[in-house]
C-alpha cells in the first residue's frame, strides 16, 4: 500500500511546489471578501508588492482513500522572493523539498537520498503547467492570474471566536494542470487577510490539507536555508538520467 520511494520524493516535492504556489495565489485572491475578481487582484498587487519573505509553521492533514484516518505531520516552510523555498516536514524532518533557482531537490534524511531535478529541463506536460504555475505564483498583474485561475466560489465561515475567515475555490484552467489538479482551496483570516489554510483536491479523490499558524512576513532569511551540503553517504538521483 505504501508508495515506492520514488513516489514519496514525487509526492512531497508536488506538494511542496503548490503549498508555496498556494501561499500567492491566496494573497491575490483574498485582498478583499467581496467585489469583482478585478478588484480581488488589484487589491493584491498592491499588498504583493512588498512580499519578499515568508515562513511559517504548519499541520498537513493527508485524506486517502484506502485510509479510515487522515494522517497528520506537522512541518515548517520558508520561502523568499522569488524563487526560493525550503519545505519540511516532520520534526525531525522526514522530508524537505527546497527550491534555489533553477535546481529543485526532494531529500529523504533517513535513506540520506536526494532527487534532484534541473527546472529548465522539465518536460512539456502536466509537469511543466505545474512548474508554469509555480512561477508565478506571486502575480504581478491582473492578467497573469486570470490566464491561470477560476475563481469558483468564495466562502465565509464563522469561528468560535466570532471572527470570521473566507475561503476561495479555485481550478486552474489549464486542462493539464487540472488531470492531477483539479481543485484548491485556500483560505484565509477575516481581519487581516493573512493565509491560514490551504486544501488540495487530487484527481485520485485525495486531499492534502495545510493549516499553517505562526506565519512571518518579509523576516530575514538566510540564504544557505534554501541549500544543500551533502556529502558522500547521500545517494544523489537525477531523474531522467542514465543509470
Amino acid at each position: 500500500m505504501a508508495p515506492s520511494v520514488r513516489g514519496r520524493s514525487r509526492a512531497a516535492g508536488l506538494t511542496g511546489w503548490f503549498v508555496l504556489l498556494l501561499a500567492g495565489v491566496s494573497w491575490a485572491v483574498a485582498a478583499t471578501p467581496s467585489g469583482s475578481e478585478s478588484s480581488l487582484l488589484e487589491r493584491w498587487l498592491h499588498q504583493a508588492q512588498g512580499l519578499k519573505s515568508w515562513e511559517s509553521n504548519f499541520v498537513q492533514t493527508r485524506h486517502l482513500k484506502a485510509l479510515t484516518q487522515p494522517l497528520k505531520t506537522t512541518g515548517r516552510v520558508w520561502f523568499a522572493a522569488p524563487d526560493r523555498f525550503r519545505w519540511e516536514l516532520g520534526d525531525p524532518p522526514q522530508s524537505l523539498v527546497l527550491r534555489d533557482g533553477a535546481l529543485l531537490q526532494v531529500l529523504s534524511p533517513r535513506l540520506h537520498r536526494a532527487e534532484q531535478l534541473s527546472l529548465t529541463n522539465v518536460a512539456a506536460g502536466p509537469m511543466r503547467e505545474a512548474m508554469a504555475l509555480l512561477d508565478t505564483g506571486f502575480p504581478r498583474d491582473a492578467e497573469t492570474f486570470q490566464t491561470q485561475f477560476k475563481l469558483l466560489s468564495t466562502r465565509t465561515n464563522s469561528g468560535s471566536g466570532g471572527e470570521s475567515s473566507y475561503a476561495f475555490r479555485l481550478q486552474p484552467r489549464s486542462a493539464a494542470a487540472r488531470r492531477f489538479l483539479p481543485e484548491l482551496t485556500v483560505e484565509v483570516a477575516g481581519r487581516d487577510l493573512q493565509l491560514t489554510a490551504t486544501e488540495l483536491q487530487f484527481a485520485d479523490g485525495s486531499r492534502l490539507r495545510n493549516d499553517f499558524t505562526g506565519a512571518r512576513i518579509n523576516p530575514p532569511v538566510d540564504p544557505e536555508r534554501f541549500r544543500t551540503n551533502l556529502d558522500a553517504s547521500w545517494k544523489i538521483v537525477v531523474p531522467g538520467a542514465a543509470p
